[in-house]
């Protein structure tokens, strides 16, 4: 028995899966045109629905075979190349994961390898189902910002039939529903069913903000977003949060025409994020609330929003303007399905795939 023969049988006493050894089959210029089974242990037709393979080739037990089998074969059995790879063949109707080495002499080679096809099967089958869903989701967010348009231009309607004093309530409130619109948005241009991208979306409110509320006025209101994800339910606790200090700042901190600059920043800090707004206005010593007396319906709201992210807020102001820190933990899409529970803290009896499919099992 050569080295050769006893490295296959030996093998074939460990491994559950198909087995085969080969060698490449060259023309007049060496070029390699097929490749033929010397050896295949029990499982080869268990996996791959070839009889009497021994002795055969490849094209003559499926004529139709697609080149690319021959050509990687090729890399390994003359090119001497040890492959792991993934691939499907479309008249044997299945989908294989091989691992593919050469031995001597040149030009032989062994293929381990298993039908993968039920689990590529079912794979393809989630894909179409996300696919689906993404394009139900996108209708749905398309439909939810026409929608939350229009109440928008009933509020504005209404604003302006209102009593003087009501005015300030309802533009306050058509910002806030500006705000769960720019998440539908952000959303829909991600591509993902519950995760937002942070820096667009966050940075679309704060232009939206600054369009709404400084008004010819000299106030800059700028935002510096790191690169991260958010899911769903963060997304529009943050989102809200940031419409009410934001418009509390330039409310509140700059009267009688004055000018100056309204900071919005979110930072990741490891396995959790932090969010600063801070203005340069009349500070706490003038009349902007800090942690002792800030009180209203904007401030209620931002400290349940504070509390749906499992989060902590701080407020400090000094002689000029005011700041405020909300850190939180971040919510990554693997912690979540790991814990068994979606990315808004809702059970789930199974991880569901990402939308993208890129946790699908890759060969």
């Amino acid at each position: 028995m050569t080295p050769t023969e006893e490295l296959f049988t030996a093998v074939t006493r460990l491994t559950g899966d198909g087995l085969c050894l080969c060698e490449m089959i060259v023309d007049a210029e060496g070029k390699p045109v097929d490749y033929r089974f010397l050896e295949v242990n029990e499982k080869f037709e268990a996996f791959t629905g070839l009889k009497d393979a021994r002795g055969r080739t490849a094209l003559e037990l499926v004529p139709a075979l697609e080149q690319h089998w021959i050509e990687t074969y090729a890399r390994v059995g003359l090119g001497r190349e040890t492959l792991r790879l993934g691939n499907g063949s479309v008249p044997m109707g299945r989908w294989f994961e091989v691992h593919a080495s050469p031995v001597e002499p040149h030009g032989r080679f062994m293929i381990l390898f298993r039908d993968v096809s039920e689990r590529k099967s079912a794979e393809e089958a989630r894909e179409k189902a996300l696919e689906k869903t993404r394009r139900l989701f996108d209708e749905l967010s398309h439909r939810v910002k026409n929608s939350l348009a229009v109440v928008n231009s009933i509020i504005s309607t209404e604003a302006r039939g209102a009593p003087e004093a009501a005015g300030p309530a309802l533009e306050r409130i058509s910002m806030r529903v500006a705000a769960i619109g720019k998440l539908c948005e952000a959303m829909s241009v991600s591509g993902w069913i519950d995760e937002v991208e942070a820096q667009p979306y966050l940075g679309g409110i704060v232009e939206g903000l600054e369009t709404a509320l400084v008004d010819g006025r000299d106030i800059r209101i700028g935002a510096e977003i790191d690169a991260l994800a958010l899911s769903g339910g963060q997304a529009i606790s943050l989102g809200l949060i940031v419409n009410e200090l934001v418009t509390n700042s330039v409310k509140h901190g700059f009267p009688d025409g004055q000018r100056g600059a309204v900071r919005v920043r979110l930072r990741r800090e490891v396995d959790q994020a932090c969010l600063t707004v801070e203005d340069d206005g009349i500070g706490a010593a003038t009349g902007q609330a800090d942690d002792s007396d800030f009180g209203g319906l904007g401030s209620r709201l931002v400290q349940a929003f504070v509390a749906d992210l499992d989060g902590e807020m701080h407020r400090a102001g000094a002689a000029r303007g005011m700041r405020t820190e909300v850190r939180f933990p971040l919510v990554t899409y693997e912690a979540a399905t790991a814990a068994g529970r979606d990315v808004n803290g809702a059970d789930t009896s199974a991880p569901v795939p990402k939308p993208n499919g890129r946790d699908a099992a890759q060969p």
